[in-house]
C-alpha cells in the first residue's frame, strides 16, 4: 500500500509539472496599451476610440498609449492643415490658476528628408504602437494661455522626429526657420535618445535621436515669425549638425492658422466643452459625411466630426 501510494504521489507531481511547462511554452500574454481605459466603459467601443484617439493626436502633448481620459474639458479640431486643442483651467492644470486655459496650435511637417548627417525613421522602422504617429511627424506646437479670458502665446515648441544613422559626435543640431522672408527663427537644438520601441512585431529599433527647442514667447517674443503664420506662409524647416550638414529638411503649412485659434477661443465659452466627447457625439451617431460637409457646429462639437483631415480641406 505504500508503495502505491508513493507511486501516486510521484504520478500527480508529474503530471502537476507537465502541465507547468506545457503553459509556459505557450504564446505570452500580450500587453495591453493603458489607452484602453479610455473606452472600457463605453457601450460601443468601435465608435468611440477612433473619435477619442483623433482627438488625443490633435494635441502635441497628448501621449496615445497612456489614460488620456474621456474629454471632458477639452476640444479640438482641425482646420486646413493645423489642429487646434483647447482645455479649461481645470484641465490644464498646471500654472491654470494664473494662466487660465490652455490652447494648443500644431503644424505638423509629414514629408521630411534626411541628409548626410542624419534620416528620419522609414516606415518600417517606425515603432509598431500607437506612438508611431508622433514618431514620424514633426511638430511645431504654439501654446496660449488666458490670464484674462482672451488666448496669448506663451510658448513654442519644436520637435523633430525619430531620426537615424546620425553622424558620430553628433549631440545637438542647429534650427531655422523660414519663410518668404528669409529666417524667421533660428536656435540650437537639443538632442537626446529616442526611446527603444519594438518594430514589426518585435524586431529591435535602430539607434535614434529627437531634437527639441523651446522658447518662452512671453519674455522672447517673435513677431515676424507669427505674422508669416497668421498669414498662412508656407515654412520650411532645417536641421543642421556641425558644418551645415543637413539632418532634417522639412516642409511646414499654416494654412489655417487663424482659423484654428479662432475654434479655440470660442471652445472656451462653449457649454458643451464639460461633457465627455462620447457624449456630446451620441447626437451625430448617423450622421454621414454630407451632413458634416454643410454643418455649422459649435467648438466643441467639432471633435464628433469623424472625416480626416484631407477631407476636410
Amino acid at each position: 500500500m505504500a508503495m502505491m501510494f508513493a507511486m501516486f504521489r510521484f504520478s500527480a507531481t508529474a503530471v502537476l509539472v507537465a502541465v507547468t511547462l506545457l503553459a509556459g511554452c505557450g504564446p505570452e500574454a500580450k500587453k495591453r496599451a493603458a489607452s484602453d481605459a479610455v473606452v472600457a466603459d463605453v457601450a460601443d467601443k468601435g465608435a468611440a476610440w477612433p473619435l477619442l484617439l483623433r482627438h488625443c493626436l490633435s494635441s502635441a502633448h497628448c501621449d496615445p498609449m497612456s489614460n488620456f481620459g474621456d474629454g471632458s474639458g477639452e476640444a479640438s479640431g482641425v482646420a486646413g492643415s493645423v489642429t487646434w486643442f483647447f482645455q479649461t483651467p481645470e484641465k490644464a492644470g498646471e500654472g491654470a490658476q494664473d494662466y487660465g486655459a490652455k490652447a494648443e496650435i500644431n503644424l505638423f511637417g509629414m514629408r521630411a528628408n534626411g541628409g548626410p548627417a542624419g534620416r528620419p525613421l522609414t516606415i518600417d522602422e517606425l515603432p509598431d504602437n500607437l506612438g508611431g504617429a508622433k514618431a514620424k511627424r514633426t511638430t511645431l506646437s504654439l501654446e496660449y494661455r488666458a490670464p484674462s479670458g482672451v488666448l496669448e502665446p506663451y510658448f513654442l515648441q519644436i520637435i523633430s522626429p525619430h531620426i537615424t544613422q546620425v553622424a558620430e559626435g553628433v549631440e545637438d543640431a542647429r534650427l531655422e526657420i523660414m519663410g518668404a522672408g528669409g529666417v524667421l527663427f533660428a536656435a540650437e537644438a537639443s538632442g537626446m535618445e529616442a526611446p527603444k520601441t519594438p518594430v514589426n512585431g518585435g524586431y529591435d529599433p535602430p539607434d535614434s535621436m529627437i531634437f527639441h527647442v523651446s522658447r518662452n514667447l512671453r519674455d522672447e517674443p517673435l513677431p515676424q515669425l507669427m505674422a508669416a503664420l497668421a498669414g498662412g506662409e508656407t515654412l520650411s524647416l532645417n536641421l543642421l549638425a556641425a558644418e551645415g550638414r543637413p539632418l532634417l529638411r522639412e516642409v511646414i503649412y499654416t494654412d489655417g492658422f487663424q482659423s484654428a485659434l479662432g475654434r479655440a477661443g470660442e471652445a472656451a465659452g462653449d457649454q458643451e466643452i464639460t461633457r465627455p466627447v462620447v457624449e456630446r457625439c451620441a447626437r451625430f451617431a448617423d450622421e454621414d459625411v454630407a451632413f458634416w460637409k454643410i454643418a455649422d457646429v459649435t467648438a466643441a462639437l467639432v471633435v464628433c466630426d469623424p472625416r480626416l483631415p484631407e477631407q476636410r480641406r
